[in-house]
């Protein structure tokens, strides 16, 4: 009678398929550090946005950036995101504001929006993550027009 030998092997399967979000940074006006953050959920963008903090919820990073190196790269599992970013020229590591609260650094906001007079809402940032994805994003300085 023949012996059969026979081999298992197991590999590790992720149920979360992941894609590449690319962020181009169109209109940098000097090399800073630009501070990322991708929110999954609208606790999490909203409470990064009014507390320039890290939510459990969101995925934070940091990147020195210049008119040569603008474009940020990210995998991410399928779903919906939303992200706000600041670049800080000065170094003192927040998004710097007038007596008003107007932001005196560059910031931007996935899909481009923004609020009246406030920051957008999750629902108006909110992407979906379904495959390869790029947002070119327009900073703006102080109101938005």
């Amino acid at each position: 009678m023949p012996l059969v030998f026979s081999c298992l092997v197991l590999v590790p399967i992720s149920n979360a398929e992941e894609a590449k979000l690319k962020i181009n940074i169109l209109n940098l006006d000097k090399p800073g550090s630009l501070y990322l953050s991708i929110c999954k959920d609208a606790a999490g963008f909203e409470g990064t946005v009014k507390n320039e903090s890290v939510e459990d919820s969101c995925i934070a990073s940091v990147k020195e950036i210049n008119l040569q190196n603008s474009e940020i790269n990210s995998m991410l599992p399928h779903g919906e995101y939303a992200f706000t970013l600041y670049v800080d020229f000065n170094g003192n590591k927040k998004l710097d504001k007038n007596f008003l609260g107007i932001p005196k650094e560059q910031y931007g906001f996935s899909n481009n929006v923004m609020g009246r007079m406030s920051p957008p809402t999750f629902d108006q940032a909110k992407f979906a993550i379904a495959g390869p994805t790029t947002q070119d994003i327009k900073l703006r300085i102080g109101i938005p027009e």
